[in-house]
C-alpha cells in the first residue's frame, strides 16, 4: 500500500463507536470528494484505517468534516506538496480514484482505535468505584441507624448505656449479695 499524504488518528470509547465512526466516515466521504481505496481492520484490537483518495484542494474540508466527529483526535499528520493542495490548479480528468503521475489528488488515512482501558485512568476508577461503595454502604448503615434511634428516648450524652434496674426488689451488688429472705 502506498503512503499516505496525511494521516488522522482517532480514538473511540469502544467497538460500537469503532464501527458507528467508520459508517460516518464512510458516509462522508463523497461530500468532499473522497473515494476509499484501502481498509485494514484489526479485529482483535477493534482498530479499523480507511484510506481515501480525494482532490487535494479539498484536504481541508476532509480534515475539518473529520474534526467534528464525535471523536477525539489522537494526531494528525499531513505532509502534502503545496501543489497538490492549490486551489486555483485546474481540474484534472482523470477518473474518481485513479492516482495518475502529476494529478492533484492526494491520500488521507483515517486510523480509528478503540480507547484501552488500562493504564492509570483504568486504576483511578477502580478506586473511585470501591471508595463509592463503601461510601454508599457508610451512608446505609447511618440511616439505618437514624431510623432506630428516631423512635427511643435519646440517651445519655456521655455515651454510656444506661440499664434498667428493677427497684422493686434488692438489688444485687458485690457488697451485698441476693440472699433469699425468709421468715424468723
Amino acid at each position: 500500500m502506498q503512503q499516505a499524504d496525511a494521516v488522522v488518528v482517532l480514538e473511540a470509547p469502544d467497538r460500537p463507536a469503532v464501527l458507528r465512526l467508520r459508517q460516518e466516515l464512510l458516509d462522508q466521504s463523497g461530500s468532499w470528494g473522497g473515494v476509499r481505496v484501502g481498509e485494514t481492520t484489526a479485529e482483535q484490537q477493534g482498530d479499523t484505517a480507511l484510506t481515501f483518495s480525494l482532490p487535494g484542494r479539498n484536504l481541508d474540508a476532509a480534515l475539518g468534516s473529520i474534526g467534528r466527529l464525535n471523536a477525539v483526535v489522537r494526531s494528525t499528520s499531513i505532509d502534502v506538496k503545496p501543489e497538490q493542495v492549490d486551489r486555483n490548479a485546474p481540474v484534472t480528468t482523470s477518473a474518481p480514484g485513479a492516482d495518475a503521475p502529476g494529478a492533484d489528488r492526494v491520500r488521507l488515512r483515517v486510523e480509528i482505535a478503540e480507547a484501552s482501558p488500562g493504564g492509570a485512568g483504568a486504576l483511578l476508577r477502580l478506586v473511585m468505584a470501591v471508595f463509592s461503595v463503601v461510601g454508599m454502604v457508610a451512608v446505609g448503615l447511618w440511616i439505618l441507624n437514624w431510623t432506630r434511634r428516631r423512635g427511643q428516648p435519646s440517651t445519655p450524652s456521655d455515651g454510656r448505656r444506661r440499664r434498667i434496674i428493677d427497684m422493686r426488689g434488692d438489688p444485687p451488688t458485690e457488697e451485698t449479695p441476693r440472699v433469699p429472705r425468709q421468715d424468723w
